[in-house]
């Protein structure tokens, strides 16, 4: 197996460095390493990847600020597998197969709900859910390790012990389900989510509460998310239409079945669309948090100027009140999701929620087709309605929207596979 670093972030995002078999990588920004990253906190000669025994170890060689693996400072030697995020001045660095879509494991990349392994964002983990670490639930998942945080959740690994399989365990955070009512109002809400299955939605196995915390049980999938997808291509690369058709046809797929149950998502973005290795199939995760979520506390404990999910992709109606949220709202997280791998920046680049506010009121996205010639403009006109600011302007429904991505690839002679 042939190992590679790609840069995910940073000056040189998307460059990518080949590990010598049997030596060593030497990574630092001065001339005599192999690297040579423009990034001016690095030290010219900061760490190095090796094999040992053909596994890798990474090791610091005294670099300004040393190394971050998964939110800690590497202080020895430390063996890493595929699919593991570590962080030196500005850029941070993704260890890979050739084939970097294919390799990377869920675990390794969850910002979000799936970016860098977790403890290396700004919502510490209470005390309470760091103690799950090492029990089991129900005398049945055995909870591992944290991979993940965000506002919502705290995610752990875990294994199924009574059908030996591993397992994602979610937990709410207990601030959003702090009374006996929204706990309750949390089982009820799993209930009805419980009855969807698809082959394009991350499976739920099982949901409850154990004293205080409300928890649920899904499919671990092995794969890579979109958002990770987008890390690799680079800050300003683009991915072929084709191929940003596939995700929409199969996203659109379960959308279309969870509004069938009346559910919506509220969160379509990157870092939700997963890519499962296995057979390359595109899933959406955390559809059960949707329900769940509507039905606590969680927008009233928000921190004030706080909106739950990415900038990038959320639906204009979430911070500008145009309307209610429907399942048009999770129709414009996918087009704006479709719109960044094919522009390569989101439809409103924000880093802020003031800013946001500020470009939604200002002049429209530029078309995808008028930034990457090679997108069929019957596609690139699709998405540009698909991110309408007025929810009126969108399809008028997820069906009538795969019915029209079904179309536009029949017409691209590409295969429609739908279930």
């Amino acid at each position: 197996m042939t190992h590679q670093v790609t840069i995910i972030a940073g000056p040189d995002a998307g460059k990518k460095f080949a590990l010598p078999s049997g030596g060593a990588l030497i990574i630092g920004r001065g001339s005599t390493s192999d690297t040579k990253i423009r990034d001016p906190r690095l030290s010219r000669i900061h760490c190095e990847l090796r094999h040992e025994d053909d596994v890798c170890v990474l090791a610091d060689r005294g670099g300004v600020g040393g190394v971050n693996v998964n939110g800690k400072v590497l202080e020895s030697p430390m063996r890493i597998n595929i699919g593991t995020v570590f962080q030196i001045g500005d850029t941070r660095l993704r260890l890979e197969t050739e084939d970097a879509l294919d390799a990377a494991t869920l675990a390794s990349n969850l910002d979000s709900e799936h970016g860098m392994a977790s403890e290396s964002n700004d919502r510490p983990v209470e005390s309470s859910l760091r103690q799950l670490v090492g029990s089991s639930i129900q005398d049945r998942f055995v909870v591992e390790k944290i991979v993940a945080t965000s506002p919502m959740s705290v995610v752990f690994r875990g294994t199924d012990s009574k059908h030996d399989r591993a397992v994602a365990i979610k937990v709410l955070r207990p601030q959003l389900a702090s009374s006996d009512n929204q706990r309750e109002r949390f089982i009820r809400a799993m209930k009805t989510v419980m009855p969807i299955k698809h082959p394009h939605i991350v499976r739920l196995r099982m949901a409850g509460r154990t004293g205080p915390l409300c928890w649920c049980v899904t499919d671990w999938v092995d794969g890579t998310s979109v958002s990770e997808l987008i890390d690799a291509i680079g800050i300003s690369g683009m991915l072929d239409w084709k191929q940003v058709w596939k995700i929409g046809v199969d996203i659109g797929q379960a959308l279309q079945e969870a509004h069938r149950h009346k559910v919506v998502h509220r969160n379509v973005t990157p870092a939700n669309l997963l890519r499962r290795s296995s057979d390359k199939t595109f899933l959406l995760s955390d559809l059960m948090f949707a329900r769940a979520l509507d039905q606590t506390d969680a927008a009233r404990l928000t921190r004030p100027g706080e909106v739950i999910g990415d900038l990038g992709f959320i639906a204009p109606e979430r911070v500008l009140s145009i309307d209610d949220m429907d399942e048009r709202s999770d129709q414009y997280g996918l087009g704006a999701t479709m719109y960044t791998l094919l522009a390569g920046h989101p439809p409103y680049p924000a880093k802020n929620l003031p800013q946001l506010i500020s470009l939604l009121q200002g002049d429209h996205p530029v078309d995808p087709k008028a930034i990457q010639f090679g997108v069929d403009e019957r596609f690139s006109s699709m998405v540009m309605k698909m991110i309408a600011l007025n929810p009126k302007n969108r399809y008028s429904s997820s069906s009538e929207m795969l019915e029209e991505l079904k179309r536009i690839g029949m017409l691209g002679g590409m295969e429609v596979r739908t279930h």
